[in-house]
C-alpha cells in the first residue's frame, strides 16, 4: 500500500523518493531545533518538545514547536513555539501588525524597542507570557501557558538571542 502511495505521487507531482523523504525530513524538526531544548529548559525546566511540523499557509511557511515541562504539577507550563517566514516583508509586517493590534488594547501589553526589525511583549502573569519579534520576513512567537515562576526577562534574553539568528 505505502508503496502504491508513493509511485502514484511520484507520477502525479514529479518529484523523486529521494527529493520526498529529504524535504519532509529538513521541515520535521525546524522549529525545535531553531529554539532548542536548553532554552525550553532554561524557561520551563526540564522538558519533552514536539514537533508541530510545517504549514504551508497563503502569506508564507509555518513551523511550529510545543516544549512542556516535565514537572508533576497538575498544570504544567507548555512553551509554544512558532517560527514564521511570509513571502514578502510588506506580509510579514502585516502579520505582525494584526497581532499586536490584537493584543495592544490589553493589560501588560509593550513594545520592545531595539531588538528585531520590530518586537512586542505581553504578559498576563501567571496566565502566560507572549513575546514576538520580527526580522525582515521572519517572525519568532513565543507563548508560554501558564507563566506562574517563569521569569519573562529570561524569556525576552531567549527571544533576544533567537531573533539575531532570524
Amino acid at each position: 500500500m505505502l508503496l502504491i502511495f508513493l509511485l502514484t505521487t511520484i507520477l502525479m507531482t514529479g518529484d523523486s523518493p529521494k527529493s520526498m523523504i529529504a524535504e519532509s525530513a529538513a521541515f520535521k524538526s525546524v522549529a525545535c531545533d531553531f529554539f532548542t531544548y536548553d532554552n525550553a529548559q532554561k524557561l520551563i525546566g526540564r522538558s519533552t518538545g514536539a514537533d508541530d511540523g510545517m504549514q504551508d499557509v497563503a502569506e508564507g511557511r509555518k513551523w511550529g514547536c510545543t516544549f512542556t515541562a516535565s514537572d508533576k504539577s497538575e498544570k504544567p507550563p507548555k512553551l509554544y513555539f512558532v517560527l514564521y517566514k511570509a513571502t514578502s516583508e510588506d506580509i510579514a509586517k502585516l502579520s505582525f501588525e494584526t497581532v499586536r493590534r490584537s493584543n495592544k488594547k490589553l493589560g501588560g501589553f509593550e513594545e520592545w524597542p531595539g531588538v528585531g526589525d520590530e518586537a512586542v511583549v505581553h504578559s498576563d502573569a501567571p496566565n502566560f507570557h507572549f513575546v514576538m519579534v520580527r526580522k525582515g520576513v521572519k517572525t519568532i512567537r513565543v507563548k508560554i501557558n501558564p507563566a506562574g515562576g517563569v521569569s519573562l526577562e529570561e524569556l525576552k534574553n531567549v527571544a533576544r538571542s533567537l531573533s539575531a539568528k532570524l
